[in-house]
């Protein structure tokens, strides 16, 4: 169990060189906008061994870090700014990212690693800036006892996605490491606003007279669990996905149908054991899976990999509890299909949708997850978030000390049905973090200790779905 931390004090780092001034006012784009006024969190872990110090007395690695941050906050100056939502900007102001320290003496890193106690990870990092919500950035360097380092990164949501966020870690590390020829070729670029410019939500989304407050309902326990799919588990997964429209599943797409099926399971037993034989209230519920998707590559013409912001898109899947019910005798296959065709709904038609804002709206107000009678309660409908990490380079991530020996996130207890995929360190692995309610949780758990020790990959065998 890790101890009570000892915190060292918080400053505010400022660029090393003045944002010019024809940079002091970034606009959010379109897609910023429609980001969730959230933080997003990453940590990596470092041990020491013969051919590294992280600690170099901890004065000399504090020294190194404060110092690359401020260059690096140089190029990547609004995250040295403040947010200004109501007017969708940062103000690059180079007011500076907070900055705090914490010691862990008594612990060691590989405890930390080899068995991590998802609830306490969160110490390792800022949940929110201590500055307030317009404060897009704030970090943490944990020193162990055992000479390792914990570099601990929280970014807001409203200016970046989660590869803007690793983007960033790595030119961090290539700054402090002074690895010059790695900063040059992933240096960011802020012009996303210009390929898609913000739109004026009210015209489609008008601000609505406040309802009732909703009858009291019994407080939902969510907690976050972190199901690891190792390489046979994802090739018995993959080999029951396959066929003839799907015949290599990705890992991603194995994992979402596992936990999706398993989910709209767990969900539809809990509210016929609730309402009993209730055939209306069956056929009134609905489900969807959403996906985040890059849209990088998919653009036309492509963005770069450097972009700064949030270029992501949105997938659904939707099924109702009809079909749902139906779909429990269907193959694995049918409902990674399900999925893959989500998917594929993202290309170059759907983004430059993006492009128009005002288009875009007026199209997703008349889609299906916008039906009044979800709003009106005659209809509900339950969403399943799915993210994934595996491809994003966060394991290269050196400060000079080498590589981390593990990239971790953080539970979000109050989002239900959120789920995050990270890669392993190897590369053919999977790490699930599941945000949703433990009894839903509990199922899939039990489904996923299913998969091992005694399955037969060779004959595809998977839980009963």
């Amino acid at each position: 169990m890790v101890r009570e931390n000892i915190n060292i004090g918080l400053e505010m780092i400022k660029p090393s060189s003045p944002t010019p001034a024809h940079r002091k006012n970034l606009r959010l784009s379109f897609l910023d906008q429609l980001a969730p006024p959230t933080y997003t969190h990453i940590i990596l872990y470092f041990e020491a061994n013969n051919n590294n110090n992280c600690h170099e007395g901890s004065g000399e690695t504090s020294r190194k870090l404060k110092r690359s941050l401020s260059d690096v906050l140089a190029l990547y100056y609004p995250l040295a700014g403040r947010i200004r939502p109501e007017e969708s900007c940062v103000e690059c102001n180079d007011a500076g990212a907070e900055y705090l320290e914490a010691r862990f003496g008594e612990d060691r890193i590989s405890d930390v690693v080899e068995n991590p106690v998802v609830e306490e990870l969160a110490k390792y990092v800022p949940a929110a800036p201590y500055g307030g919500g317009d404060v897009p950035l704030a970090v943490q360097v944990s020193f162990f006892g055992c000479k390792g380092v914990a570099v601990g990164v929280c970014m807001s949501h409203r200016v970046a996605d989660a590869m803007s966020l690793v983007n960033f870690v790595n030119a961090w590390a290539a700054v402090c490491r002074r690895d010059s020829k790695t900063v040059d070729f992933i240096e960011p670029t802020f012009d996303l606003a210009t390929r898609f410019p913000p739109a004026d939500f009210s015209r489609f989304f008008p601000p609505e007279a406040p309802s009732p407050p909703p009858t009291p309902a019994a407080a939902e326990k969510i907690v976050t669990k972190r199901l690891i799919f190792d390489e046979q588990k994802l090739a018995a997964l993959k080999k029951a996905a396959a066929g003839p429209e799907v015949e290599k599943p990705t890992r991603v797409e194995a994992v979402s149908a596992f936990i999706w099926k398993h989910l709209i399971g767990a969900s539809s037993a809990a509210a016929a054991a609730e309402g009993g034989k209730n055939k209306k209230v069956e056929k009134n519920r609905a489900f969807a899976a959403i996906h985040a998707v890059d849209i990088r590559s998919r653009a036309n013409p492509p963005l770069p990999n450097q972009v700064f912001g949030n270029a992501c898109a949105r997938s659904m899947a939707m099924t109702t509890e009809a079909a749902a019910e139906e779909e429990r005798n269907y193959s694995y296959y049918d409902v990674v299909l399900k999925l893959r065709e989500a998917i594929r709904k993202a290309d170059g038609d759907y983004v430059g949708k993006l492009e128009n804002g005002d288009e875009f709206l007026e199209h997703y107000s008349g889609t299906e997850e916008n039906d009044p009678s979800f709003k009106d309660g005659s209809k509900t409908l339950e969403i399943c978030c799915f993210t994934s990490w595996c491809r994003m380079p966060a394991y290269e991530a050196d400060y000079g000390w080498g590589k981390p020996v593990w990239v971790s996130i953080i539970g979000v207890p109050t989002r239900k049905n959120l789920i995050f995929f990270m890669g392993s360190k190897s590369g053919d692995g999977i790490e699930a973090w599941m945000n949703m309610a433990e009894q839903d949780a509990d199922v899939i758990q039990t489904n996923y200790n299913l998969l091992y020790p005694h399955l037969d990959v060779t004959a595809g065998a998977v839980p009963e779905m």
